[in-house]
């Protein structure tokens, strides 16, 4: 036995007992049941591929059902990350870049590049969502079931599950008619209606069909426009689902949905670099003698003060699936063949203020690097994203389908991802000036003089537009693709009570990446193109060109599980299980003397090894739930997102790179109570203790953080200590070192509590009460841990009265109206060198309140 499983069997064997102890419950762990007339209270989930009861599959999964889902007030993914422990999910601007957390292994991509593969996979209908644009759909799709399982599943699932599943799965036909529908009403314009009807046509066919739209104003207020909040969205979707059955032995399923959103700027503030409070101080004129960095815990403003007119956010997308089953002799047959298209044209306040960037005007005759500014302006910048998604996928499945000790699957699996288009850009209003003049920075410190000497401005010059709202420029843009080919299998045995599984995957993925872009060397005005929509440009907008990124990764992902059924009611298990996620290349900026270097074009894939014990159990006659897990992680060339280390660069975006080891040592702890049918409580709390390994360290951040060279070199105030390395472009540099630090956005401590009641009215009325309480802890921006965001406790509550066919529901959601950080992203601003990456802080959602009505037949 190697010293790190007898690490983790010693450490789970000294936490077994913690953990009963601490165990304070979770939110329910359900599939809804056989629509056609199965008990309701059957607990099914399918995170391997096949039906199973939740507490004897050995992984630790949430699921919420439809119901569940209302009685919750989840009705999108910032709802369900603040519902769900262990799980968090952060969006940006127009609820964009929407990212899922599983247990604080935080992703690396925290920009717009689809071809960098997530942490946590999102899948509908069994479909890998490429976009992380577009997923916050569930409020107007017709969904039956959310599961989010936990811990590696590259073993079955594959792509993109390396630290976690998500998926959702539409509502199926069922074999008798029936019709719902849903309408909500709620404050600030919040309006919401849902409907479906199924029903059979014949004896082998059944339809459901349905739709959702939504309307709302939003909750931030904006102080340019007062009478339009921040935040306000419309979405609809249109599903269906076709079921022929025309034996018991074969089943065709044909699905699909399309959906379309238009998303307002979301509230957002920027600090001012005046209240930056660490780092290393600053030499360059405009900002000499502030520090460089923010220290400490960010607030949000509940009043924002950005441009009104920004564009909504576009988001548009839609699938199709197929899955034929066919059942001999103890053996299902299942293929699943998936289309699906994306896009997603996103726009924000880049200076997020209404006034704009203050900078000086220069008209020559000498302008870069520096020159003199003759009067002073204010300009106003709106950035934009980009994407273009098409996906095919075929899987094909050869599984056992009785009751024999022996259960197995094979399967292989073909997926065609392309990305015509992803591009970034800003447009910076014209404020006035010439053709022949020219931005410059001005200082940031005291009285700004109206005449005086500036340096030259890279972010606000080469996008120079009339109008930003408007017009935005690109540099360049990327195109992309991926092809994946896999063949998986699980054998399992039972020996009595004990059962032992094997699984794994054989996967290769291909990638191809290009970067085209303008040459602008001298960042001047007028070189830089619009792209219309989410079109690719034609031919030659873009002239130059560049190589052609390609690089093959083959891996192989096993899982290996010992579970044993103590009792009737008593289960427990060991898994041991590998997380891979390939490798890809850096294509936001192109390789040159102001963007990226070369050595960080490509990066390597990372994998992590996750070791788990836990037991789930069943006590007093069902009235007492209770379920408990240890988790260790090794996580080795993790990917991280950070800045380029060339010195030069101007205008720099994030990049991914391979950074070194990451070890979490964690448990969650769940119980459900139920004493009576009237009353119940409960809750469940994660703790997920990441932190980077030794050697680790952050070369883009060494400007801010570094005081000397060599040897000699020191940490600036709140940075960490320096460590000396070779980094991968061979330079020799003191660097920050990250040993023992958390990455960015991985949340330590979740819990949630709630109860319920409910009593009988009369004979056909009832009335059930339920309050959720939920926390998250901080995390960090960053990963040299100076910035922390996002710690709240937020409170739900639901009254509901109904009968058989009717229900009215009053609720409220963040119901104390708590004030909190949603997410916040770090990045340089126009006006401000480089060196100072300003806190993008995004406002929490408030109170929301209203009545939801319902009715079925």
């Amino acid at each position: 036995m190697n010293l790190t499983a007898h690490r983790f069997l010693k450490r789970a064997a000294l936490s077994g007992t913690a953990l009963v102890a601490i165990a304070t419950a979770f939110p329910a762990y359900a599939q809804e049941a056989d629509e056609d007339g199965a008990d309701s209270n059957d607990i099914v989930v399918t995170a391997r591929k096949r039906d199973e009861d939740i507490q004897t599959v050995p992984i630790a999964i949430t699921a919420y059902t439809a119901d569940q889902l209302a009685e919750r007030g989840i009705s999108n993914f910032n709802d369900l990350g603040n519902s769900t422990p262990g799980v968090a999910i952060t969006s940006i601007a127009g609820g964009t870049v929407q990212q899922v957390f599983v247990r604080g292994l935080a992703p690396a991509n925290t920009a717009n590049d689809l071809n960098t593969e997530a942490n946590v996979g999102v899948f509908i209908d069994g479909i890998y969502q490429t976009s992380r644009n577009t997923l916050d759909i569930i409020s107007v799709l017709d969904v039956g079931q959310i599961e989010v399982a936990k811990g590696p599943q590259s073993a079955l699932f594959g792509r993109s599950t390396f630290a976690g599943a998500l998926s959702i799965a539409t509502k199926k036909p069922t074999s008798t008619f029936s019709a719902d529908v849903s309408a909500t009403v709620g404050v600030d314009e919040d309006y919401r209606i849902k409907g479906s009807i199924s029903a059979p046509l014949g004896d082998s066919l059944r339809v459901r069909l349905s739709g959702g739209y939504l309307t709302y104003d939003g909750w931030g207020e904006n102080s340019a426009a007062p009478d339009d909040n921040l935040g306000g969205t419309k979405k609809w979707a249109v599903s269906g689902t076709v079921v022929w059955e025309p034996s018991p032995d074969f089943t065709a399923t044909l699905s699909g949905f399309i959906t379309d959103s238009k998303t307002e700027m979301s509230p957002v503030s920027q600090p001012a670099i005046s209240t930056f409070n660490c780092g290393t101080t600053s030499t360059a004129a405009v900002t000499l003698g502030l520090r460089q960095l923010y220290c400490g815990a960010l607030t949000a403003k509940k009043v924002s003060d950005i441009s009104p007119g920004i564009p909504e956010t576009r988001s548009k997308t839609r699938q199709g699936s197929l899955e034929l089953e066919y059942k001999l002799d103890g053996v299902r047959i299942v293929s699943l063949t998936g289309f699906s298209g994306a896009e997603n044209d996103t726009f924000n306040d880049y200076d997020a203020s209404s006034a704009g960037v203050l900078l000086g005007v220069c008209g020559g005759p000498v302008c870069l690097p520096a020159g003199a500014y003759t009067r002073l302006v204010r300009t106003n910048l709106v950035s934009i994203s980009k994407e273009r998604v098409r996906t095919m996928s075929q899987e094909l499945r050869l599984q056992s389908d009785n009751d024999s000790p022996l259960q197995w699957i094979f399967g292989a699996n073909y997926f065609d991802q392309k990305i015509p288009l992803t591009a970034g850009g800003i447009g910076a209003d014209r404020a006035g000036l010439l053709a022949t003049e020219r931005f410059m920075q001005v200082t940031q410190v005291g009285t700004v003089p109206t005449a005086g000497v500036g340096a030259y401005e890279f972010t606000a010059n080469p996008f120079v537009v009339n109008d930003s709202n408007v017009g935005q420029l690109s540099s360049s843009y990327s195109k992309a693709s991926t092809q994946t080919f896999s063949i998986f299998g699980s054998l399992g045995y039972t020996f009595g009570a004990l059962r032992a599984t094997a699984e794994g995957r054989y996967n290769i993925d291909r990638k191809k990446a290009q970067v085209f872009s303008v040459s602008n060397p001298l960042s001047a005005p007028g070189i830089n193109q619009h792209i219309v929509g989410t079109t690719p440009p034609a031919a030659g907008t873009f002239p130059v060109v560049g190589p052609l990124f390609a690089k093959t990764f083959e891996s192989f992902a096993p899982r290996f599980t010992l579970d044993y059924k103590a009792s009737e009611d008593i289960f427990l298990y060991a898994s041991v299980a590998k997380g891979v996620r390939a490798g890809g290349f850096n294509t936001a900026n192109a390789v040159s003397a102001t963007g990226i270097l070369a050595s960080e074009v490509p990066y390597d894939e990372e994998e992590n090894w996750t070791y788990e014990a836990g037991f789930k159990s069943e006590w007093f006659d069902k009235v007492l739930m209770l379920n408990a897990s240890y988790f260790h992680v090794d996580w080795k060339n993790a990917q991280v997102s950070s800045f380029t280390e060339n010195p030069t660069a101007v205008n720099p975006v994030r990049i991914i790179r391979n950074i070194g080891s990451i070890k979490t040592d964690g448990f969650e702890a769940q119980a459900e109570v139920r004493p009576t049918k009237q009353l119940g409580f409960g809750g469940s709390v994660v703790y997920s203790d990441v932190a980077f390994g030794p050697g680790v360290y952050d070369g883009g951040t060494v400007t801010q953080c570094v005081v000397g060279t060599g040897a000699a070199a020191t940490a600036a105030p709140g940075c960490p200590a320096p460590i000396v390395v070779t980094t991968p472009s061979g330079a020799v540099r003191a660097v920050p070192s990250l040993e023992g630090l958390r990455p960015a956005r991985s949340v330590k401590w979740q819990w949630n509590l709630h109860a319920t009641a409910g009593f009988d009215l009369t004979d056909d009325w009832e009335v059930k009460a339920r309050v959720d309480v939920s926390h998250t802890g901080p995390a960090f921006t960053n990963i040299i841990n100076t910035i922390s965001y996002g710690k709240r406790t937020l409170t739900n509550a639901r009254l509901t009265f109904s009968n058989d066919q009717f229900g009215v529901s009053l609720w409220a959601t963040n119901l104390f109206d708590k004030t909190y950080v949603q997410n916040s992203i770090n990045q340089p601003r126009a006006g401000i060198p480089v060196a100072f990456n300003i806190p993008e802080i995004y406002l929490g959602e408030g109170r929301r309140m209203g009545v939801t009505l319902t009715a079925k037949y």
